[in-house]
């Protein structure tokens, strides 16, 4: 009996780690994809057509309102975040500074 229950109990905790190693999986490919789909913005948006453009920037942004000349707008998570955050030290790549954000270089 407390075979049967060791077994259970294994099968259990092998079922488990498998469902987080494929989460850990999926997380992966979606942060590489994200970060990719960010670091290639400017790029997208110079070579597509229009339609391509729009449907990329409702994808990135949300509540958007053309105030004057100016857009205003939220980037939709987790672009918020990526934008927050590119400014940390840290997070660039060995001597690189982004005092300037390229979104904003483009948008502006």
């Amino acid at each position: 009996m407390k075979f049967k229950k060791e077994k259970e109990l294994q099968l259990d905790i092998l079922i488990r780690k498998e469902d987080h190693t494929n989460a850990d999986k999926e997380f992966h490919i979606t942060a590489s994809t994200v970060l990719n789909l960010a670091k290639q913005a400017t790029e997208i948006i110079k070579s597509s057509e229009s339609e391509e453009k729009r449907q990329f920037m409702s994808y990135l942004l949300q509540n958007c309102l053309l105030n004057g000349r100016n857009l205003d707008f939220t980037l939709r998570n987790p672009f918020n975040l990526i934008a927050k955050y590119s400014s940390y030290p840290t997070l660039q790549p060995y001597g690189e500074s982004n005092s300037d954000s390229k979104l904003e270089k483009f948008v502006s």
